[in-house]
Parts: C-alpha cells; structure tokens; sequence
C-alpha cells in the first residue's frame, strides 16, 4: 500500500470516528505495520469494522496477512503429465510382455 492510499484509510477512520483523533505519531505506526498489506484487503476491513464496531480498529484488526503465490496449479499440472506418462509407458510395456500362463 502507498501512503497516499494510507492516508486514504485514515480519512475513512477519522470520519467514522470523530471523537478520536490519530496522532502523528499513532499513524505512522499503523503505516509502518499495515504498509505492506493490500489496500484494498485492509479498506474492506476497515468498512466491516465501521459497520459493527462503535470504537476505532486497531493495526491487529485490521493487518492482513501478505498472500504468498502458490505453485499447486503447476504442480498438479506436473503431476498429471507425469501420471500420464507412466500410465502409457505401462500400457506400452505390457503388451509387449507375453501373457502370464494363467490369461493364455
């Protein structure tokens, strides 16, 4: 998040909260902790606790946790291919080998 979309967030709380003001001090701790979160994670936060909450959030309530990226996809994908191909090396292997005794 920018500071300009922090200071965003913060015009949001101050107009919901009015009787309480950040200090200069109070927000840049809350921007040292929430800078790298997701503007728009910690927006909808903000909006869900206005909603319910008659006192002003704190950093805990509203931090969100960075997404880390994923490769499950991918690795599935490797996965499959890989189970494709063992599956068709069997099938490749088998006919070539004569039948067991019992299936002639």
């Amino acid at each position: 998040m920018t500071f300009n979309e922090f200071k965003e967030l913060v015009k949001m709380i101050q107009g919901a909260y009015p009787q309480r003001l950040l200090s200069r001090e109070t927000a840049e701790i809350w921007f040292q902790h929430l800078q790298n979160c997701d503007y728009h994670g910690v927006k909808r936060r903000i909006e869900a606790h206005i909603k319910v909450s008659q006192y002003m959030p704190t950093i805990a309530e509203l931090y969100e946790q960075p997404v880390e990226e994923t490769t499950i996809l991918e690795t599935i994908h490797i996965w499959e291919k890989e189970g494709a191909e063992r599956i068709e090396n069997e099938r490749r292997n088998e006919w070539a080998r004569p039948a067991p005794p019992w299936a002639r």
